[in-house]
């Protein structure tokens, strides 16, 4: 019986992390899910949380001996058995809005491919954005260049378009990011729609800007994120505090763009005189 959503959630060593990232998912206002964890040579630890996981029958664990990268061939072998309308992905240590999963398949009712609105909490808990959104053909090509503005945790596909690609997931070259990657496969398919998303529904907490916090710290960090988006009220005024930062660093990027314009006008209109 098809269901509305597969989540896949890769994870490798972040042990209690994965606990926090999981419950975000099961949390979701759409039940009719399933969530895949995919094991990439995990700790008995995280064993021992897939097995309070596994209490909810939505869950399943593929666990696999470590590969080469992120294995991305473990994601590829797993959504082969996806049995999801549509394809969401978060990190082990990223979180979701309960809303998140019916956003997507609502973006995805007329895309191939979406996003979620690209924010990010740095390391001293300060929201940032990549500017970006892939309903804009600039932003499109952009990705296409090497410039990821989607994380992980924030795209979402149809599971149809997926099985329409030549490859899927599959081990990235190195020095590119498996995001990206993947990402990059979808956008050069000519027919593949593509859409991002205008509110948050993603805490995007970037490992790469806590490398150095240790895991109790981390741990920390999630477990007040998490209580955080348990509150109604408190993701209506994070909502809000976005969607007004947000709008003031596209009006920065807008003014930015436009001096850049104005610069180049002016070179041109110096060229023509001379």
């Amino acid at each position: 019986m098809p269901l509305e959503a597969t989540v896949l959630i890769p994870t490798h060593d972040h042990g209690p992390l994965l606990l926090h990232s999981a419950r975000s998912v099961l949390a979701q206002t759409v039940e009719e899910i399933e969530l895949f964890i995919i094991g990439d040579g995990v700790p008995d630890v995280t064993r021992e949380i897939v097995c309070e996981l596994g209490q909810d029958e939505r869950v399943r664990f593929f666990d696999n001996s470590k590969g080469p990268r992120q294995e991305e061939t473990y994601r590829h072998t797993a959504l082969k058995e996806a049995r999801g309308k549509i394809v969401c992905y978060l990190s082990d240590d990223d979180l979701w809005f309960p809303e998140h999963v019916a956003y997507m398949r609502h973006l995805l009712g007329n895309a191939d491919f979406a996003h979620a609105l690209p924010l990010y909490i740095d390391e001293r808990g300060e929201i940032s954005f990549y500017v970006g959104n892939l309903a804009i053909p600039a932003y499109r090509e952009s990705l296409l260049s090497g410039i990821n503005f989607v994380a992980l945790s924030c795209g979402a596909h149809t599971t149809e378009m997926y099985r329409r690609l030549p490859h899927g997931w599959r081990t990235t070259p190195t020095g590119v990011p498996t995001d990206l990657y993947m990402w990059q496969q979808f956008l050069s398919e000519p027919g593949c729609r593509a859409t991002g998303g205008t509110r948050p529904t993603v805490l995007n907490l970037p490992h790469s800007l806590r490398r150095d916090q240790l895991p109790e710290h981390r741990l920390t960090e999630l477990e007040k994120w998490s209580r955080n988006l348990q509150d109604p009220a408190w993701r209506d005024a994070f909502t809000l505090e976005v969607l007004g930062r947000a709008f003031r660093t596209l009006v920065e990027e807008s003014m930015r763009l436009h001096k850049e314009i104005e610069v180049h006008r002016q070179a041109r209109a110096q060229l023509s005189g001379s």
